[in-house]
């Protein structure tokens, strides 16, 4: 009789899995979101298990069922690279120029760096940076004698190398200025750099960071910075303003604001020059009622 029983039940719910084509289980239709008998079993009477049905259930109930049936395709997202200075400074015979390519990506995604660079230049191993802790490689460059008083466009793009992973990210641009050797005899400051020029108010602000030759003591760099100016001239050689003298940080950042009260305009682009060493930057308007002349 039991096993009657059981028979007829068994062909009872087969039935009802065929006409209604739910599964064996009806019940299960509902919490789980089964397509049909063959979500789970091998046909629609309800015979044999799909491989890996019964783990699911025995792990995670009708949720752990529902997880294996409806499976999350990860989302594969594009690296991101993070913004640089759109412009760079190198005098020939100086220390090299470093800049940093930091790599943003969600998915921790190998990478590798592709683009356009002026020849003689590397590329570091990836390493974490420390105040971003973002994955980044070190673009380096010592340029030659030939390569003076040339504008070089250095484009850059990073492109993901896992296994099926071919994303690329966002493709950063910038310019680099590369200067003649100095001829100065005095030589302490080994990189200097103009980061940012506004124009605000008959004001020209300056910011931008300079790097001592190693080796040199707090009471000799005061001494190279009593005795250095710095010069001020618009793009074509025009003096804005007489030597000044620079006060930089520990950290090596300096500020000046410079008032130029003897012209109504300021020179759309200007240079400055430290121990020999030169910087050319285009100046923004701080407001649409600020001008510049070329």
């Amino acid at each position: 009789m039991n096993k009657q029983w059981v028979a007829a039940a068994t062909i009872t719910v087969a039935a009802v899995c065929m006409a209604a084509d739910v599964s064996a289980y009806p019940e299960y239709v509902a919490p789980t979101a089964a397509s049909g008998c063959t979500a789970c079993h091998n046909d629609n009477y309800g015979n044999g298990f799909k491989a890996g049905i019964l783990a699911a259930f025995e792990e995670g109930g009708l949720a752990g069922l529902k997880a294996f049936l409806h499976p999350v395709v990860p989302v594969n997202h594009n690296p991101v690279l993070r913004g640089i200075n759109s412009k760079w400074d190198i005098t020939v015979g100086e220390t090299p120029l470093v800049i940093p390519f930091k790599v943003y990506d969600a998915d921790n995604d190998s990478f590798a760096l592709h683009g356009s660079a002026p020849t003689g230049y590397s590329f570091s191993t990836v390493y974490i940076d420390s105040a971003s802790k973002l994955p980044t490689m070190n673009f380096k460059w010592s340029p030659t004698a030939a390569q003076a008083n040339k504008l070089y466009v250095l484009s850059v793009y990073a492109k993901e190398t896992g296994s099926g992973r071919t994303l690329s990210s966002n493709t950063v641009k910038t310019t680099i200025q590369v200067w003649p050797a100095r001829t100065s005899v005095t030589k302490n400051i080994s990189q200097f750099m103009l980061l940012s020029a506004q124009w605000k108010d008959g004001k020209l602000n300056l910011a931008g960071w300079l790097a001592f030759k190693p080796n040199l003591t707090t009471a000799q760099r005061a001494a190279v910075l009593a005795n250095l100016t710095m010069s001020v001239k618009s793009s074509k050689g025009y003096t804005l303003r007489a030597p000044v003298k620079l006060t930089p940080q520990a950290s090596g950042n300096w500020y000046k604001s410079l008032a130029l009260t003897d012209v109504e305009k300021v020179s759309c682009a200007i240079k400055l020059e430290f121990e020999g060493l030169k910087v050319a930057r285009t100046v923004t308007m701080a407001s649409e009622e600020d001008e510049c002349e070329d």
